[in-house]
């Protein structure tokens, strides 16, 4: 066989390959092998077919894709088994993706397998039953989300949603910006005089046809919103969260409603979702962007709400249950939360700052800290009044415009010439303090141009050549955290590209007030060169392509709106070594402290996926800080600190009146024994056990996070100890616990039935332990009469939560001591169904169903601690704590 004919072998495979997988068939690489066998037009011997088969495999089989962590409601999905098929808009995009941008295969099938997830949990726009389903999408800070959304939106349209709206930020750039990348890579145009085809549509054009209610010029207003749309047909809509344009929308798609008849199902996406969209008011009247969301999609039968965010402390510590009147629940996400896994070769901030014990001496590469003098000088300046004080160019910001002109030159000598570069400077909020520093940075910049240029015995010149020997080539030396190899040239070569590039660099102010913008797409074909000076509107969302250097000196008191200040994440191919933050030593570190936060959040996703824990179980956790709050107070209403269970009992008391609740924590505990299985022993005395002990704690966590403990109890959260757990099995602690499940107490059962004559023996199958019968506790009377739930009072007996330790003591104070040298211990108590607490409740309790309590002891975590309790975390040392949703 020619190599032509092996060509053709392999585009037939990779053909039906990705048309049998945007089918949704199972197997869709094995089932391309083996209909090309069958179909080539070539005979194959076996040997041969073997070869190719496996050539193909390598290819597309080899790819290893990370997965989403996902977090979602038991039986979310109603999709049927081929109803997901992609015919149209996702293959095209798929290819577009490929062909025209050249993206890695590996790149697209993560977002073919990331899109996939999140439609799973959407709802099926072509099923019978209505929906209203809400979640939540964590991604990373300029990672790409837009192209995962606009994944997500084709695939929407290709499955039947019919009306589509993105709300894209709250500035008219950023709209700008999405509205003109969806246009072309999900509408596809056309140029009306050129019929020059742009984005998609340079793939495949006649299909079914999108219609746009905005435009790159214009949003949704009280003009274009007049009159009825037909709404039984594929609808674009790029809108702003903005006061004036939500209302015009639901007033226009209410009435093309009332007026038509058609309800579309309806898919909203709301990029950046944790700004605005947060209720910041509470349950009487919420916010104004949040109150229009909701009576947004309170239009809809069948909808979807799918927030994305890289900074989701405001989302996930939304309450779970929040609900009004007339604008129905809120967009906490209680269906799924889903995780994306990082990008092929993104650079976020785990590459930027220290996520994982660098020592002092090998701190990462790419933060310098500013001089006093730069500080003294932004210092002073506090309001827009003192836009004067800045009179020249401060040393550090000197050296970091020197340092982006060698990366243009270095990026141009490694062959990426017509590639854009751009620069940071975000300082101060204020647009007059912007125009002045503009103004001081665009001269110094014209003076350094014209003595690299003409001056050959300038200071600059020397200055760049230090910089170049000391920071860039020592740099290359020491880089060893990328595969990749960056290419280094002669000062000569570099100082003859410093001299072609000096004339090509704008200075601009990128504000509200300014005409200047970041026109991109202007220069593509030779690249954009420029120094970008703003605030707020370079703070979020808005693409700087290129970035490499950045001078930021503009704090937060909030972690959400610092991260998202932190526009230098992103995709730095082949010059990430040259990338450089100039800040503070204090920005550093608490950029620092935030990149730790957001690892342990994301690694804390994917340990409730593999436990399969509900959104509504979930309660997000966050480290906190000496200085900086999770997000704004008003987002963090149902937020509280952490308990702390050191040296302690927590005990069950309550319990709710519900069967299911009872079934679920019987299903918890026969899952957990099941697991422990024969590592029981029997302990006989006055009562019985079954004592296990060094269990591994992600066992006992699963247990705490499938048991329910009762919605009324304040106090026991099972979740909320769970969640205590892993934060100290992180610091090395509680990995391994005792397990005891108490059994009969012949004296006390034999007593109780001598004085009832009613209570009976009961005996319990728990999996692996069968019972002889159950505790009896709180027989005649419960605590909590007239309440929502039962109240036993208690249910450990004296000392009894000691009797997993050899030569315990009568007394408490020598068992607690005790305790501190022995693993924390779980008591599990099956219950007597027949006390008159639980008999009232009417439940056909039986061998296999009845009442489980626990009880945890914990020793005292602080005895080898010093007493500031404080932990080495970085660059310095913050206060321990976390700070979670209030369940």
């Amino acid at each position: 066989m020619s190599n032509f004919d092996k060509y053709s072998y392999m585009i037939m495979v990779d053909n039906l390959f990705t048309t049998f997988k945007n089918f949704g068939m199972n197997d869709p690489l094995e089932q391309a092998i083996e209909t090309t066998e069958k179909h080539f037009i070539y005979d194959l011997d076996n040997d041969l077919k073997e070869s190719l088969s496996l050539e193909a495999y390598a290819k597309y089989g080899s790819i290893n894709i990370d997965k989403p962590s996902v977090l979602k409601r038991n039986g979310l999905s109603n999709w049927d088994k081929h109803s997901r098929g992609y015919s149209y808009f996702w293959p095209r995009y798929e290819k577009y993706l490929l062909s025209e941008k050249n993206w890695d295969d590996e790149t697209v099938r993560s977002i073919d397998v990331s899109t996939d997830t999140i439609l799973d949990c959407i709802g099926n726009p072509k099923g019978e039953e209505e929906f209203d389903n809400r979640g939540l999408v964590l991604g990373y800070v300029q990672s790409g989300k837009t192209a995962n959304f606009t994944g997500l939106i084709n695939k929407a349209f290709d499955v039947g949603y019919k009306l589509i709206i993105v709300l894209a930020g709250m500035h008219n750039d950023l709209r700008t910006q999405t509205q003109l990348r969806l246009e072309k890579e999900i509408v596809g145009t056309i140029n009306s005089i050129t019929k020059e085809k742009q984005g998609v549509a340079k793939i495949k054009t006649g299909g079914t046809q999108i219609e746009t209610w905005t435009t790159p010029q214009e949003d949704i207003s009280t003009a274009n919103a007049i009159g009825i749309k037909n709404l039984d047909k594929p609808i674009l809509a790029v809108v702003k969260k903005h006061k004036d344009v939500l209302p015009n929308l639901i007033e226009l798609i209410k009435r093309s409603i009332n007026m038509s008849g058609v309800n579309p199902p309806a898919l909203i996406i709301d990029d950046e979702a944790d700004q605005a969209s947060v209720d910041t008011r509470g349950k009487s009247q919420p916010s104004t962007i949040n109150k229009h969301i909701r009576e947004l999609l309170n239009l809809f039968n069948k909808k979807a709400y799918v927030g994305y965010t890289a900074t989701p402390f405001a989302n996930l510590l939304i309450a779970a249950d929040t609900k009004h009147n007339d604008f129905g629940i809120d967009l906490y996400p209680k269906d799924f939360a889903i995780s994306l896994p990082k990008p092929k070769q993104y650079c976020g901030p785990d590459e930027f700052f220290n996520t994982s014990g660098y020592m002092e001496d090998n701190k990462p590469l790419y933060v310098r800290h500013l001089s006093e003098k730069d500080i003294d000088v932004l210092n002073d300046i506090k309001t827009k009044d003192d836009k004067n004080l800045f009179k020249e160019v401060p040393p550090s910001m000197e050296e970091a415009i020197l340092s982006f002109l060698l990366t243009i030159a270095i990026r141009n000598l490694r062959g990426q010439r017509k590639e854009h570069n751009s620069m940071l400077i975000h300082t101060s909020r204020f647009t007059d303090v912007q125009n002045s520093m503009c103004s001081v940075i665009d001269k110094f910049y014209k003076k350094l141009s014209n003595e690299i240029l003409y001056d050959s015995n300038s200071q600059y010149i020397n200055k760049l050549k230090s910089l170049y020997d000391e920071d860039i080539v020592s740099t290359q030396i020491r880089e060893d955290a990328y595969d990749e190899e960056y290419q280094m040239f002669s000062w000569i070569e570099v100082y003859k590209e410093v001299r072609n590039i000096t004339g090509k660099v704008e200075v601009m102010e990128i504000n509200g007030e300014s005409e200047d913008a970041l026109e991109y797409e202007k220069h593509k074909e030779n690249g954009l060169n420029v120094i970008a000076i703003g605030g707020n509107k370079l703070s979020r969302g808005l693409t700087l392509d290129g970035l490499s250097i950045s001078y930021y000196y503009r704090n937060s008191a909030m972690y959400d709106s610092l991260m998202q200040m932190g526009r230098w994440f992103g995709y730095r191919k082949g010059y990430m070594d040259l990338c450089r933050i100039y800040t503070s030593k204090e920005l550093a570190d608490n950029f620092e402290h935030l990149a730790v936060v957001m690892s342990e959040l994301r690694e804390e996703f994917k340990k409730y996926d593999e436990l399969r824990v509900t959104p509504e179980e979930y309660a997000a956790k966050m480290k906190d800080h000496e200085s900086m709050s999770v997000t704004s107070p008003n987002k963090m209403k149902a937020a509280e600190k952490n308990p702390d269970y050191s040296n302690s009992l927590q005990q069950t008391r309550l319990f709710d009146r519900d069967k299911s609740f009872y079934v679920q924590n019987m299903k918890a505990t026969l899952k957990l024994l099941n697991k422990i299985e024969n590592q029981f022993e029997i302990k006989e005395g006055s009562t019985r056990y079954h004592i296990a002990k060094d269990i591994p704690s992600n066992s006992i966590i699963e247990f705490l996070l499938n048991y329910q403990t009762s919605k009324t109890a304040t106090k026991v959260n099972s979740k909320k100890i769970a969640s205590y757990i892993s934060d100290l099995n992180i610091k090395g602690k509680f990995n391994e616990f005792n397990v005891a499940i108490v059994d009969v107490t012949p004296s006390t059962l034999e007593s109780k039935l001598v004085k009832t004559k009613r209570i009976e023996k009961w005996k319990v199958n728990l999996g692996p332990i069968s019972i002889k019968s159950a505790v009896l506790r709180s027989i005649d009377k419960d605590k909590g009469k007239g309440s929502q739930h039962v109240d036993l009072g208690a249910v450990v007996a004296s000392n009894q939560e000691f009797i997993d330790i050899g030569n315990s003591s009568n007394k408490k104070s020598i068992n607690k001591q005790l305790r501190n040298k022995e693993n924390p211990l779980l008591l599990i108590y099956p219950l007597h169904p027949d006390v008159e607490p639980f008999r009232k409740l009417n439940i056909d309790f039986s061998e296999d169903l009845v009442p489980i309590g626990f009880a945890l002891s914990f020793p005292d975590t602080k005895q080898n601690q010093s007493s500031d309790n404080k932990t080495k975390n970085g660059y310095g040392y913050i206060e321990n704590g976390t700070v979670g949703r209030d369940k």
